[in-house]
């Protein structure tokens, strides 16, 4: 039954993305080439990932226990073990879900590629549409990801020092920030100009 309802909700983002492709081209129309090249070089987004956008990641053991800096030597073969457990559960939710992920990725990015120049609300508002009919296909997998984690944390509490269980937390948190998309940034250079020019002028 969940096979169907993924299936059907990625048929309707592929709907929407016919039409966004028709819309988008009658937009182009009317925007200039030069200012389309400007619109796609400030604009230009990260791909879509549909693994990292449910929070799929793997942790480095060896790259964490140097972070930790275990006292304990004791501590150090159950946090190695955890790590293990958490990292394989991960790689069978991956595995699990990968035909999903695929197809996610396809139709996104797909998407974001043929409105990429526009600015037309309309465009907009349909690319926010697919992003809101992906997210809902990833929510169940994000929330299975989110136990694990919780899980994790959960046992090595047990396990850590207060100052180690810091550094930990600090860190999974820092991992984590790697998987959120970067805001592309603005050409602000005309703006800036503009508002030179009024302050010379005495406006």
């Amino acid at each position: 039954m969940m096979k169907k309802i993924v299936y059907l909700i990625i048929i309707l983002i592929g709907v929407s993305m016919h039409a966004q492709a028709q819309g988008a081209g009658r937009g182009q129309e009317r925007v200039r080439p030069d200012q389309q090249r400007l619109n796609q070089q400030n604009r230009k987004p990260r791909a879509f990932k549909a693994s990292e956008v449910a929070g799929l990641f793997f942790y480095d053991i060896d790259k964490v226990l140097k972070k930790l800096n275990l006292k304990n030597d004791k501590s150090k073969p159950l946090v190695v073990s955890l790590l293990k457990k958490y990292n394989a559960q991960i790689k069978e939710i991956e595995f699990s879900n990968a035909d999903t992920f695929t197809n996610l990725n396809k139709i996104v990015n797909a998407e974001m590629k043929s409105i990429r120049a526009q600015g037309n609300n309309r465009v907009n508002n349909q690319r926010g549409l697919t992003r809101e009919k992906a997210q809902e296909i990833i929510r169940p997998i994000r929330q299975k990801v989110r136990k694990n984690e919780k899980n994790l944390n959960d046992a090595l509490k047990d396990i850590l020092t207060e100052k180690e269980l810091k550094k930990w937390l600090k860190y999974q948190k820092t991992e984590k920030d790697k998987l959120k998309p970067k805001r592309p940034q603005r050409n602000n250079s005309q703006g800036q100009g503009q508002r030179g020019n009024r302050q010379r002028g005495g406006f």
